[in-house]
């Protein structure tokens, strides 16, 4: 089984500059498809996810745990 694909997500607080980022992998291989981590694992964020499995996860929300401001998101496929 490898990696099929991969999602980067980038997360920034307004508030005091935390920033960190952290990758989901999508793996699986031509003989049984795909199969979605359930959602990245942030120390400086809280965050929470919906799907995962056959279906690509989506960052519902992500908050700061230093000041509990909502962060700003960035994503990227591959690399």
């Amino acid at each position: 089984m490898g990696v099929i694909d991969k999602t980067t997500y980038t997360l920034a607080c307004p508030k005091c500059g935390s920033k960190e980022s952290a990758s989901l992998l999508d793996k699986g291989s031509s003989w049984g498809g795909s199969f979605w981590q359930s959602g990245a694992t942030f120390v400086v964020f809280q965050t929470q996810w919906s799907g995962g499995g056959k279906q690509e996860p989506q960052l519902v929300s992500a908050t700061c745990k230093a000041c509990c401001t909502a962060a700003s998101v960035e994503s990227a496929y591959g690399g």
